[in-house]
C-alpha cells in the first residue's frame, strides 16, 4: 500500500495525534497498533489506522469550513471582507482579466461565483505552468486545517476517555495546537488567494509569445 504526497500531509499526519492519543488513553488500543507478526510494510499498522482516522478528520475540516462559510468569514468571503488583503485596484483589475478570460463582459467576482472564478483562473495558470507557488500554499493550508481538526477530536476523546487527571491536556492541547494552527490556517488561506490573484495578473500581462519590442 502506498500514499501520495497529500495524503500523508493532509490525511494520514492529521490523523496520527487523535490516533496517538487514543492508544495513550486506552490499552488495548495500544495493543492493536504495537501488534506484531503481521506484515504490512514499512508503514505499520499505526499509519494504516492513522489514514483512516486521518479522512475522519478531513470531515471535521470540511465541517470547520462550513461553520466558517455559515458565519461569513470563509474563504470565500475573504475578498469582500472590509479588510479584505487585495486593494480595490488590484482588485478590480481581476475581475477585468476575468472578463477578457470568459468572453463575459464587465464579469462580477461575488461570493456566490468565487469558488468557480478561482477554479478557472487557476486552470489557467496550471496551463501557463504558473502555479509553482500556489501550490505551495495549498498543502500548508490543508495539513493546517486537518491539524485543526486533529487537535479538536484529540480534545474530544481526551475528555471522552480519560480521568480528572488528565483532563487538562485537553485544554492544553486545544491552547497550544487547535488556536494557533486555526491563526496559521488562515493565514494561508490569505496568502493562496492573494497569490492566485497577483499570478493571474502577471500572467495576463505578460507579452504574448513572439511579439517583439
Amino acid at each position: 500500500m502506498t500514499f501520495d504526497p497529500y495524503e500523508f500531509i493532509a490525511v494520514i499526519i492529521p490523523g496520527a495525534l487523535p490516533t496517538f492519543a487514543a492508544s495513550l488513553l486506552v490499552p488495548e488500543i495500544a495493543n492493536v497498533l504495537s501488534t506484531e507478526g503481521v506484515e504490512l510494510g514499512e508503514f505499520g499498522i499505526f499509519l494504516i489506522v492513522s489514514f483512516v482516522v486521518g479522512h475522519v478528520v478531513q470531515w471535521i475540516g470540511n465541517l470547520i469550513e462550513n461553520a466558517e462559510d455559515h458565519l461569513g468569514v470563509g474563504k470565500r468571503d475573504l475578498p469582500f471582507a472590509k479588510k479584505r488583503p487585495i486593494p480595490e485596484d488590484q482588485w478590480a483589475r481581476f475581475e477585468k482579466c476575468v472578463s477578457q478570460v470568459t468572453g463575459e463582459a464587465d464579469r462580477k467576482v461575488g461570493r456566490d461565483n468565487y469558488s468557480t472564478v478561482i477554479r478557472e483562473v487557476y486552470s489557467h495558470l496550471q496551463a501557463a505552468q504558473k502555479t509553482q507557488r500556489i501550490d505551495v500554499f495549498n498543502p500548508t493550508y490543508g495539513l493546517c486545517r486537518g491539524m485543526v481538526a486533529g487537535a479538536l477530536l484529540t480534545t474530544f476523546l481526551i475528555l471522552l476517555l480519560g480521568t480528572s487527571d488528565t483532563y487538562h491536556y485537553a485544554g492544553l492541547v486545544f491552547a497550544v495546537l487547535a488556536v494557533p494552527l486555526y491563526v496559521r490556517m488562515r493565514r494561508f488561506s490569505r496568502l493562496y488567494m492573494t497569490e492566485i490573484v497577483s499570478q493571474f495578473l502577471a500572467l495576463r500581462s505578460e507579452p504574448p509569445k513572439g511579439s517583439h519590442g
